[in-house]
């Protein structure tokens, strides 16, 4: 009896107490993902100013990127697509900056001028992910050249501009941005170790400048025209010839020198060109036959005031035979559209240029025109190697970072422009 009503009791008892909880699921952690949250608000910010670079915007990727990135947090497939996308953009933007946006080869095909070699995206991206900022590390791929950041400064300004505006130049806002776009990519071309001390030959805006860290001094110059463009090269002056003769090139020998001889055959003397046979016997030119078909000599034109080069030749061995020198025909300079030679540049102002590429007290410039006033030929040797690039750039900046335009002299840019919007 007594244990039934103790039975009963604990009934009782248990009836009025709470029922004890099941135990809750773990909480599940985030999903992994490669791109922190910090680091990918980096990234967006660097990726938004592409175009102020003149370089496509990731328009696309960003808002994919925009999508993903809430799922992310609680779906492991949206974070590893996520990371996908996000991998894919990091290495276009490494690959652009470094590198240019479209391959010189393909959209400029007289570019002769090597590209820097690509940066290895996985080092890039194990250095991001071992603590490196992301902007900083895409950043430092850009050129760091004055010009560079000049004209990436003078692009922002005129994006800002309103639609329709017009320089004092005429230029309309379209045509500056086309300009700035193409010239900033070509700088992404370039080498980033491109020494402080060299010649810039900008072809488009009829200007040489030997460049001495941050300044430097300006020629202008006169460039191949339309049908016989100056090519976009990297060599070296390494001699300068004073009283230089010059043995034309078989295009201008076949193509004007001897028409212009079998209607005049005393022309030949006239300008001084010296004849010689395949035995290297030098002929009186009232005897050679204008005619000859294939033409059996060789012409050199004698060194003296009349020679197509001039008095100075500044040498620089490239396979174009494009030479930088003097020439006869000084009142040229005077006009705005220079685009006038076969190719090679002739410069202004040639003795001081030859003066502050030697660098050397022996030669000043009364000594040089001293040496020029004998009339032989003589060829110094610079103490070093002086390089000179030529390049097709339709905007470029002074010293002081004002931005100018040229005209798109061989309509280059036009297929540039294509690829990198495309």
């Amino acid at each position: 009896m007594l244990a039934a009503l103790l039975a009963l009791a604990w009934i009782a008892g248990c009836a009025g107490r709470e029922p004890v909880p099941a135990p809750l699921p773990p909480i599940e952690p985030p999903p992994a993902r490669a791109w922190s949250a910090e680091q990918l608000a980096d990234l967006r910010a660097t990726a938004r100013i592409a175009p102020a670079h003149g370089l496509r915007p990731e328009t696309d990727a960003l808002e994919l990127i925009d999508q993903l990135e809430p799922l992310s947090l609680g779906q492991a497939e949206m974070a590893q697509r996520l990371d996908v996308v996000v991998d894919a953009m990091f290495e276009r933007l490494v690959l652009s900056f470094a590198v240019g946006g479209v391959d010189p080869a393909q959209v400029d095909p007289e570019w002769r001028i090597a590209r820097p070699a690509p940066p290895d995206v996985a080092t890039l991206r194990r250095a991001v992910a071992e603590g490196a900022e992301v902007s900083e590390t895409l950043i430092g791929l850009l050129p760091s050249a004055p010009e560079y950041t000049a004209l990436s400064a003078e692009l922002a300004r005129v994006q800002g501009e309103a639609d329709g505006a017009v320089d004092a130049n005429g230029l309309s806002k379209e045509m500056r941005i086309e300009r700035l776009k193409a010239s900033l990519e070509r700088w992404r071309w370039l080498p980033r170790d491109m020494p402080r001390r060299r010649i810039d030959v900008l072809v488009p805006l009829f200007e040489l400048r030997l460049r001495n860290g941050e300044a430097s001094t300006r020629h202008a110059i006169i460039v191949g025209a339309r049908g016989t463009q100056t090519p976009t090269f990297a060599a070296a002056i390494e001699t300068i010839t004073l009283n230089p003769t010059w043995t034309p090139p078989s295009s201008i020998l076949l193509g004007e020198l001897l028409p212009r001889f079998r209607r005049n055959p005393s022309a030949a003397a006239d300008e001084n060109f010296e004849v010689t046979d395949s035995a290297g016997r030098v002929v009186d030119p009232a005897d050679v036959n204008w005619n000859a078909r294939p033409f059996p000599y060789t012409l050199r034109q004698r060194a003296g005031p009349g020679n197509a080069l001039g008095r100075l030749r500044f040498d620089l061995p490239n396979p174009h035979a494009v030479f930088l020198h003097d020439t006869p025909s000084r009142g040229l300079f005077a006009r705005d559209n220079r685009a006038l030679s076969h190719g090679c540049i002739r410069v202004a102002e040639p003795v001081a240029l030859a003066v502050n590429a030697l660098r050397d007290p022996i030669w000043d410039a009364p000594t040089l025109e001293a040496a020029i006033e004998t009339g032989a030929t003589q060829v110094i040797s610079l103490a070093a190697p002086l390089p000179v690039y030529v390049l097709y750039l339709t905007a470029g900046a002074n010293d002081d970072g004002l931005v100018i335009y040229a005209e798109d002299l061989y309509g280059r840019d036009s297929a540039l422009l294509r690829a990198l919007d495309g």
